[in-house]
């Protein structure tokens, strides 16, 4: 549960990964013809965090609009909407503007242009471990302060 907690900043997340993982551990193999059993329950829970932070990329990216879009589905005569939308996306603005500029960037590429991490890495000429960094930075903190707000 640390580890997981510690890498996604989310107890729901952290909590459903690490049954997961002890689900995955108990499948696998039995306990006395591991050589390490500790090696290889943090294997399973690393390779789930890659996977799960791969997967809440594209869940993020499927769930997410462009905010241009949002703003042209209001109806001229509705106000009260129009305010609101100005405000969220006066918010997400603040939000986005307090990462570093190299994690935005990144951001940016993946969520509004659509590049994959690899194309990214390869266009910033960087490993593909640090895009991976830098998105799982950003998704964690737009989650925290959705979270926040949604309080």
């Amino acid at each position: 549960m640390r580890f997981f907690t510690r890498q996604l900043g989310n107890q729901a997340d952290a909590d459903e990964l690490a049954q997961e993982t002890f689900t995955r551990f108990v499948r696998a193999a039995p306990a006395q013809a591991l050589e390490s059993p500790q090696a290889y329950l943090t294997r399973i829970a690393t390779n789930l965090l890659r996977d799960f932070i791969a997967r809440g990329s594209t869940l993020l990216s499927r769930r997410s609009t462009l905010l241009d879009d949002d703003l042209d589905l209001i109806a001229a005569s509705d106000t009260h909407r129009e305010t609101q939308a100005r405000q969220d996306l006066a918010r997400w603005k603040l939000i986005l503007d307090q990462l570093k500029p190299d994690t935005l960037d990144i951001f940016l590429r993946n969520r509004v242009e659509g590049q994959t991490y690899v194309e990214i890495a390869k266009e910033l000429d960087v490993p593909l471990w640090v895009v991976q960094k830098h998105m799982l930075r950003a998704i964690k903190h737009v989650v925290a302060h959705r979270e926040a707000n949604d309080d």
